[in-house]
């Protein structure tokens, strides 16, 4: 037995088991980890590793030429588990989709396709060609007249492919943008060899070839800066305000969520048509996917908020009613009085004094999602509810937002305007279109400051509120500020 011999027969005994252990260690460990890598290693230990131990029997031990039938066909096998490691290999390095690993590579999935392609036809060259000894020259040779007439055949699947590679080098749009073509519009979801794929905001499938992708104007929302501005136009009758139109529309973005407040929006006077005056509005957007829900959301303030404020937004109609008898279209000072009286917590006060209340007060309605009180500011009214629920919610230690409690028909809130120094200690949000009565500050406050057993009834309500905002908030081991004191001078002015 010569050295030669004998050093590849210490390879095959010792090298390859202890090989072979070591990627067992590392693959175990991988697959713990989730790395992409790991199936590569598998493929080498599992697929490379058997038919290359054959090979080297076959050459270096029994001697057999490289003619040898048995040889071609074992290294044509090793060659063929190369081509499907190699792939896994490609598969764990590049992604066409979200990364698993930070340090993946993301490619557009025609390139990644190119690139397997690739592997696979340099390879299978290599095998016919210095395995198996075939003359590719020739089989080119022969190939040549044939690919005139496939090309002339194929001339609009070529003409896709070249697009598609057109469409990867210049880059126009990538997976996940928000692009309009023709009359097409929605998100890209695939960019292949063939055509692209975009799924619209009715969640339809749209499949475009890249040869007409390429001879048509692309809108892209999203490419380069994701900030959209939408516009509105609405009309309103023109003896309102522009300025508190402009006010009202303004506070009306303020909280939804998807609106950027910077830019902020910008609202403006179109044009004046007959009694109505056309305004713009425009807003910014950064998620142009969510834009449809956005504006509906939108909408909806506006009418809840101009409907508060009196505004009257003017609607192409006409509609006429006929009546037997002079219509009673009620009086919203009466259903005030009327809620007042049924309140339990009123009763201490006597008509009198309701009525005043009811002289000062307005019903409102909101929306649902509609935040009517921000903890930290200051309540703009004292608030009973009609009909409809809000909650009432704080931010906990660890910044999530807690409810506090839920509120319905008959209950109040609002009542921290009595203290005038302090501002909510709970946010008040709408959870179903909300109708109450409120009652301007000055009204309820001079009330509390001629009634002290009013005034002792709010304080009690109001030590009651924040011992339950503390505890949601996670510190309710804290005993709240007592507001017995704020009070004592409305009682002690009688």
């Amino acid at each position: 037995m010569n050295q030669s011999t004998l050093i590849w027969g210490v390879i095959l005994i010792l090298g390859l088991p202890i090989l072979s252990v070591i990627l067992g260690e590392a693959i175990e460990y991988l697959q713990r980890q989730g790395n992409p890598l790991a199936r590569f290693l598998s493929n080498i230990r599992g697929l490379i590793f058997p038919p290359l131990a054959i090979l080297l029997v076959m050459r270096h031990l029994l001697g057999l030429p490289d003619s040898n039938l048995w040889a071609q066909v074992v290294e044509t096998a090793l060659w063929a588990a190369t081509i499907y490691t190699a792939i896994s290999l490609l598969n764990g390095v590049f992604t066409t989709g979200k990364r698993k690993i930070y340090w993946q590579i993301h490619v557009p999935n025609l390139l990644f396709q190119f690139a397997r392609a690739l592997v696979i036809l340099g390879i299978a060259a290599y095998v016919l060609a210095q395995i198996w000894k075939v003359n590719l020259s020739s089989v080119f040779a022969a190939l040549g007249i044939g690919s005139l007439v496939m090309a002339l055949a194929l001339q609009d699947t070529l003409s896709n492919l070249v697009s598609g590679f057109l469409l990867i080098f210049e880059s126009p749009l990538k997976v996940g943008d928000w692009v309009k073509i023709n009359a097409h519009e929605g998100e890209v979801i695939e960019i292949n060899w063939r055509a692209v794929r975009i799924k619209t905001i009715d969640r339809d499938i749209v499949i475009i070839p890249n040869g007409v992708l390429g001879k048509d104007i692309i809108c892209n929302y999203t490419m380069l800066d994701p900030l959209h501005a939408d516009r509105l136009y609405i009309n309103f009758w023109r003896e309102d305000s522009p300025d508190r139109i402009q006010k009202v529309i303004q506070n009306a973005a303020i909280g939804i969520k998807g609106i950027l407040s910077d830019p902020p929006p910008d609202i403006r006077i179109q044009s004046f048509e007959g009694y109505e005056t056309k305004y713009e509005v425009m807003y910014y957007v950064d998620n142009y996917k969510e834009l449809e829900s956005i504006r509906g959301e939108f909408l909806t303030r506006i009418h809840y908020a101009t409907r508060r404020d009196r505004i009257n937004i003017a609607v192409p109609t006409r509609r006429e009613f006929k009546f037997d008898k002079e219509p009673d279209m009620g009086n919203p000072q009466v259903q005030i009085m009327e809620s007042l009286l049924s309140l339990s917590y009123f009763n201490i006060l006597d008509r009198v004094t309701l009525e005043q209340l009811a002289q000062s007060a307005t019903i409102q309605t909101y929306g649902v999602d509609e935040q009517i009180v921000k903890v930290g500011e200051f309540d703009a009214a004292f608030y009973i509810i009609i009909a409809g629920d809000v909650r009432l919610s704080v931010t906990d230690i660890n910044h999530q937002e807690q409810e506090v409690v839920r509120l319905g028909g008959g209950d109040f809130f609002g009542e921290m305007l009595l203290l005038q120094s302090e501002p909510s200690v709970v946010s008040v949000t709408v959870i179903d279109e909300l109708k109450a009565i409120a009652i301007a500050p000055d009204a309820i406050f001079d009330v509390v400051q001629r009634n002290p057993r009013f005034a002792l009834e709010m304080n009690q309500f109001i030590d009651s509120r924040k011992k339950a905002a503390l505890q949601a908030k996670g510190t309710h081991s804290q005993e709240p500020k007592s507001y017995s004191s704020s009070l004592s001078h409305l009682k002690s002015s009688n």
